[in-house]
């Protein structure tokens, strides 16, 4: 198999762990059965509490730093190698999205796009966290900040790492994110929106 198609099935694989699943399954719990039934850091946090969330959060954003690590070792020097390396966090984040291990079915991906845009433009990750750390304690909304954050990072990158290949693929990412939360876009217009301050 050429290392091109092994770093994005590798990618993609590891992309489908279920970090939330894993972290709750010993304490006998399905996310998807509980909270706002969804496979990510946010909702584990609601049902665990903040400790086992952040684990969760690191599982997923390591999902997306690990292949991209691997395919700029790979790949150094390669005359494509910021879209191997763009490329191998995008099969992350679609194995998070569509997770092979479960039907397809799977989280938002907002945490594994966090470990993709850390490693394809670190300075940007700053400028997100603040925006999405004042978002959330303004509105009491974790989806108000994310989908925040997901709308302006291509922008950033493309200021920030004026690679295409690192613009195209966060724009993709940014779409897809929008696509995944249209669920709590939807509460979010009819002010029913669970806020993370009464959680």
């Amino acid at each position: 198999m050429p290392k091109e198609y092994f770093i994005f099935l590798f990618a993609y694989l590891l992309g489908s762990i279920p970090f939330a699943l894993v972290v709750s399954r010993p304490f006998g719990i399905d996310p998807r059965k509980h909270g706002s039934r969804n496979l990510g850091a946010t909702n584990v946090a609601r049902i665990l509490g903040k400790k086992w969330g952040l684990v969760t959060l690191l599982g997923d954003m390591g999902k997306g730093i690990v292949p991209m690590l691997l395919a700029r070792h790979l790949f150094a020097g390669h005359p494509n190698e910021a879209w191997l390396v763009a490329g191998a966090g995008f099969f992350a984040f679609l194995g998070h999205l569509f997770p092979l291990y479960l039907r397809f079915q799977g989280g938002k991906g907002v945490a594994t796009a966090a470990g993709v845009f850390l490693v394809l433009c670190p300075k940007v990750i700053l400028i997100d966290l603040v925006v999405f750390i004042v978002l959330v304690k303004l509105t009491g909304f974790v989806s108000v900040g994310s989908l925040t954050v997901a709308a302006i990072t291509p922008f950033l990158v493309r200021i920030f790492c004026p690679e295409p290949a690192y613009f195209w693929v966060c724009l993709v990412m940014a779409v897809l994110i929008w696509i995944k939360h249209r669920e709590n876009i939807k509460r979010l217009l009819r002010g029913e929106e669970k806020s993370w301050k009464k959680s």
